[in-house]
């Protein structure tokens, strides 16, 4: 997936090879994670790496739906797919 394997990328986004990539897989982190520390520089960073707007606000929403896809799994306490069992 993108490039780079699945236990690296979860683990540690700066082996992503790809600049555009690891910077939207930083930024999407940093949604689900402490939303309310982006700044003005994250946006930045991430309109240098050539993404519009729109891109972004995409970035923003799908971060937010993983937030909210992994607290009605945990609250359900749904069974992961084998995929995730594996990393």
């Amino acid at each position: 997936m993108l490039g780079v394997a699945a236990e690296n990328m979860v683990r540690d986004a700066s082996r992503i090879p790809n600049p555009t990539l690891r910077e939207m897989i930083g930024f999407a982190r940093k949604c689900a994670s402490a939303p309310q520390t982006i700044t003005a520089e994250d946006y930045d960073r991430l309109g240098k790496c050539g993404l519009t707007r729109s891109q972004m606000l995409e970035l923003i929403a799908m971060s937010g739906l993983a937030v909210c896809a992994n607290i009605l799994a945990d609250a359900t306490a749904m069974e992961a797919d084998e995929m995730f069992s594996a990393l």
